[in-house]
């Protein structure tokens, strides 16, 4: 019985190996089977815009900021530090678009704010971010006193 399930065992080992072999051999030598490019020009371009903007706020940071941008998020209650209030004109006034981009991208720590903000960068690159700010002016009803 387990001299059956030795057998049984390696030529299953087998079968697959084989067609992992086919698999490959083929993809390699059919260009239409290979794996799709991850260049930069693969990409879709995305365009700066207040609705991206707001799609990706809503996406990404209303769980802590709130569906209307007050810092009153589903888990505003359970954080340490309160998220802040992009709703507050005087308070997001003071910032300039620059600040609010590298804040997005870089995380709270980064611009000696909350450790608990994270860094989104990688998650969304420039065009999200730069669209986010766009938003976040539209929150705040207000314009930074020196921008880009």
């Amino acid at each position: 019985m387990k001299r059956n399930q030795s057998k049984i065992t390696v030529l299953f080992a087998a079968f697959c190996l084989s067609l992992m072999l086919c698999s490959f051999a083929s993809s390699s030598e059919n260009p239409a089977v290979a794996a799709p490019e991850t260049t930069e020009e693969a990409k879709p371009k995305l365009t700066v815009s207040l609705e991206l903007g707001e799609v990706t706020y809503k996406h990404y940071c209303t769980p802590c900021h709130g569906m209307k941008g007050n810092g009153n998020g589903f888990n505003a209650g359970s954080l340490l530090v309160k998220p802040a209030n992009h709703t507050d004109a005087k308070f997001m006034s003071a910032r300039n678009d620059a600040k609010l981009f590298d804040t997005i991208n870089l995380g709270g720590v980064e611009v000696a704010k909350s450790t608990l903000m994270p860094p989104w960068g990688v998650n969304l690159g420039d065009e999200k971010i730069k669209s986010v700010v766009l938003y976040l002016r539209e929150l705040c009803q207000c314009k930074a006193a020196k921008n880009w």
